[in-house]
């Protein structure tokens, strides 16, 4: 007898969202399997951040949904799904006269025990030494890499099954950058799922394990990342808001 296939991590289906009379999601859908790193990709104006606000409970889809590990989370409550594992990785927000450990104990909100709100902190500080020696430094005294970092760590203090993260590239030096995808890998190898939106397709692709494209609020393409970066030209078409056209 075959072993029963757990469920994705994340599983979104035939949305369609609207801003008031404006459509702007088209039946777009994505699946992030446990243990998996995927990128949804797409130049700005697709529907990316749009998608991301239905997948956190932040909008209400027309129609569509969205599953987390198997089960119908479309009208659950952003911190009913933060309950369930998700976490969201948004910007580099915090509270700027609060220090480092300040900000991460808030953030710990999901769960009331106190003891284990520290020692999620303190676990979450291990991971990121840079933001463990800055620990009683106010927030608004970290570059922006770090904030970044805080970024990061207030959204694994909640000890998620899947991160969802925003863009983190943006603004940042590629050194910078390069560190921040390493701590990504180590959390993805902790056993975290991963959903990366990200409009650097170098970023993108060498970090995660297989990749969509968003245009005009649709899925045009999914496919493997070693695939999609052995085919510069087909991305490039792709991210120029474009299907790839049949040879022949």
């Amino acid at each position: 007898m075959s072993e029963r296939r757990a469920a994705p991590a994340l599983a979104v289906e035939e949305i369609r969202a609207s801003y008031g009379p404006v459509q702007v999601l088209f039946g777009a859908g994505l699946v992030v399997e446990k243990g998996e790193m995927v990128a949804l990709m797409g130049p700005n104006g697709v529907g990316k951040s749009t998608l991301l606000r239905v997948i956190g409970g932040l909008m209400r889809p027309d129609s569509g949904t969205v599953r987390i590990g198997g089960i119908d989370a479309t009208s659950w409550s952003p911190r009913k799904r933060v309950e369930a594992g998700l976490s969201q990785v948004v910007g580099q927000s915090a509270f700027g006269s609060l220090s480092v450990v300040d900000n991460l104990t808030m953030h710990g909100y999901a769960n009331a025990d106190k003891k284990w709100v520290r020692e999620s902190v303190e676990a979450a500080l291990m991971i990121f030494p840079r933001l463990n020696a800055r620990r009683n430094q106010p927030a608004a005294t970290l570059s922006g890499g770090e904030r970044q970092m805080l970024a990061l760590a207030k959204a694994i203090v909640n000890d998620p099954e899947l991160l969802v993260i925003d863009e983190f590239s943006l603004g940042l030096a590629p050194v910078v950058v390069g560190g921040l995808m390493e701590l990504v890998r180590r959390l993805n190898e902790r056993g975290t799922s991963v959903l990366l939106v990200e409009q650097s397709v170098n970023v993108a692709l060498s970090l995660v394990h297989r990749a969509y494209v968003m245009e005009k609020g649709e899925i045009i393409a999914e496919e493997s990342a070693a695939v999609l970066a052995a085919d510069p030209e087909r991305i490039r078409t792709l991210m120029l808001g474009g299907h790839v056209a049949e040879a022949g």
